[in-house]
């Protein structure tokens, strides 16, 4: 119980070592304590007890030398690395969204999310203003997408829908990776203006940008007509279930009676094991007024909107891909 209460006491100094850029300053091999905290403009002492509680779980490691060096895990903390999750350790441990989690109780207790509570407005629109701290939250967005399209391309084929919309599709990850495997196909990007230019580069890197229409707009209000198949991943466990809804109705409509729907999002499993969607779902919880699904919940908000499940398709853990049909 203690380890799991003092939680704070692994994820902060890994947080603070990855804001640092450690992980980075030692590309190059081991370095000593004081190089690095020279390095990246700390103290020495302060920063030896970080890498310290940091490699008693694995991150960094401690070399009979005294210097410290990479391990597999602190690699994960690199800015360049393929694998990086830098973005996603700052996300969750510094600023608004660490904020957010003082005032977990009064979300329990009242229903409004944390994080309106301590920030005096919602999370998005707090995004819309604190631009420093988008870019943090874009960009883990993004960090998780990169495995996750390589992944879903070559399991479930696409080939065969025309058109590819997706919904609040970020920096075009997604949707360009999947367009790279569908020579045939052509997309539908719908995200925020500043999004949108950032997708564009994304797009072009990818060689599908010719065959990519970006519509700048919020996806939960405009969905294009005309699809074939409608993606929408990580969107809406960010919603109540009355706005959820609202946004698959709106899909509904626009894709008529023949686009394929699918939804990439964590499913939440029954009994009391241990899966990543819990907890997720206290995130959800803090930060808006969103909520994970289990695949009954899921399948019931779908058929309200005019959808039928037709399966649930594993992907890059602990997301899945729940394919739905009109009805």
């Amino acid at each position: 119980m203690l380890s799991l209460a003092a939680a704070k006491w692994v994820s902060q100094p890994i947080a603070v070592l990855a804001s640092l850029g450690v992980a980075d300053a030692l590309v190059d091999g081991p370095r000593t304590v004081d190089d690095l905290a020279a390095a990246v403009g700390a103290r020495a002492g302060a920063l030896g007890r970080c890498l310290r509680a940091a490699a008693s779980v694995g991150v960094f490691a401690e070399r009979e030398d005294g210097t410290y060096e990479l391990t597999p895990m602190a690699g994960s903390l690199r800015a360049d690395a393929l694998d990086s999750i830098r973005n996603w350790v700052l996300m969750l441990n510094q600023g608004p969204m660490w904020d957010s989690f003082g005032k977990l109780e009064e979300a329990v207790r009242t229903g409004r999310s944390a994080f309106e509570v301590a920030h005096g407005r919602p999370l998005f629109e707090h995004l819309d203003k604190d631009v420093e701290f988008r870019g943090v939250y874009e960009s883990a967005m993004g960090e998780l997408t990169s495995e996750l399209a390589g992944e879903l391309a070559p399991a479930i084929d696409f080939s065969g829908y025309g058109t590819l919309v997706d919904l609040g599709g970020g920096d075009g990850e997604l949707l360009g990776t999947l367009l790279r495997h569908c020579p045939d196909s052509r997309g539908v990007l719908v995200e925020r203006p500043h999004v949108v230019e950032r997708a564009r580069v994304r797009l072009a890197e990818l060689g599908v940008v010719d065959r990519t229409s970006l519509v700048a707009g919020d996806a939960t209000e405009e969905v294009p007509a005309g699809g074939d198949a409608y993606l929408i991943k990580n969107m809406l466990h960010c919603f109540d279930d009355d706005t959820a809804l609202a946004v698959l109705r709106r899909v509904r409509e626009a894709g008529g009676d023949d686009a394929r729907l699918f939804v990439i999002e964590v499913v939440v499993p029954p009994g009391n094991g241990f899966h990543w969607a819990k907890l997720i779902d206290i995130e959800m919880l803090a930060d808006n007024d969103g909520r994970e699904r289990g695949e009954d919940e899921w399948r019931e908000l779908l058929g309200r909107a005019g959808f039928e499940l037709e399966r649930v398709v594993p992907a890059t853990p602990p997301q899945s891909v729940l394919i739905a049909r009109p009805v």
